[in-house]
């Protein structure tokens, strides 16, 4: 029984550690990495690659270029896809205080130029939506179309980072430092709990991210130096799909309000989404997002 028992105990030191225990998940077989630099700062980004039409994705706030691996993946054998983390996530360079507001959006034009990209597609979610619409409202010829995931189209205004006191924004910063420095078990614990409705999956794509956003994106939800969504649409050219949150009859008339300014646009409620719409309801999300996308 002993030898039994000493036999048991090698073989597991002989399991590999990735067996043990289970960390966040590779990037699908065939995906390559790299940085460019843009806008003074250096991007990292993941690419699908192969001869096809590109689209570049830009995430939401304190996610990365890999949140949107579960759609990537649907779009791959179409898509050429280029999935980069924004100034202050993943393995991006951080921000700076000082950082102007339109600053991801200058990122972003750094990206396409700095890859040699010719009219991608451009699809963000809520940080990213942001950065696109106004990326797109700036350089109107570049993008063949846009894709926004529940941007704010009305709501609450930018505040002013002199609105907020200085010992609140340490507060929140110092609140980011501490989900850093959670480790990714316990990140992943406390999202399944939080989001049980994405998956294990999902969740262990989301819970790395949670590691490497900067403290100091604090400082650019505060200003007041963004122009409005509906100046925005208004100088927006190409063809634009919004996929948005389900919301109550009077919020839909709002947003449908708004996306009246876009020349050449489409505004899609999805049925029982929240903010997150392709995490809590991606067949829906599909349904809409590929007609679109075979009509360009």
């Amino acid at each position: 029984m002993k030898s039994i028992l000493l036999k048991l105990v090698a073989a597991l030191w002989l399991i590999p550690p990735a067996f043990l225990v289970a960390g966040p998940p590779e990037p699908p077989s065939g995906w390559t990495e790299g940085y460019v630099m843009a806008n003074g700062i250096r991007l990292h980004y993941w690419r699908t690659g192969g001869d096809k039409p590109v689209m570049v994705m830009a995430h939401g706030f304190s996610d990365d270029g890999l949140c949107w691996t579960q759609l990537a993946v649907e779009l791959t054998d179409q898509f050429d896809l280029i999935l980069f983390d924004a100034r202050g996530h993943g393995l991006s360079d951080a921000p700076n205080r000082s950082d102007p507001a339109d600053a991801q959006v200058e990122d972003l034009a750094g990206l396409i130029k700095a890859l040699e990209l010719k009219n991608p597609i451009l699809m963000g979610h809520s940080m990213g939506s942001a950065s696109v619409a106004w990326f797109a409202a700036r350089y109107p010829d570049v993008p063949k179309a846009i894709i926004l995931e529940d941007p704010r189209l009305v709501g609450r205004s930018p505040l002013s980072s002199g609105e907020v006191s200085e010992e609140d924004l340490k507060k929140r910063a110092a609140t980011i430092l501490e989900q850093n420095n959670k480790t990714y078990d316990e990140i992943v614990e406390h999202g399944l709990k939080q989001n049980p409705s994405w998956g294990e999956a999902e969740i262990r794509i989301w819970a790395a991210s949670k590691q490497r956003h900067h403290p100091n994106l604090v400082y650019r939800t505060f200003s007041q130096d963004r122009p409005s969504t509906s100046d925005l649409f208004k100088k927006i050219t190409c063809p634009t799909l919004i996929l948005k949150a389900d919301a109550g009859e009077k919020l839909r008339r709002e947003n449908e309000q708004v996306a009246a300014h876009l020349k050449n646009g489409k505004l899609v409620h999805i049925e029982s989404a929240g903010h997150n719409v392709r995490r809590e309801q991606k067949e829906r999300l599909l349904q809409a997002l590929m007609p679109f996308l075979h009509s360009l």
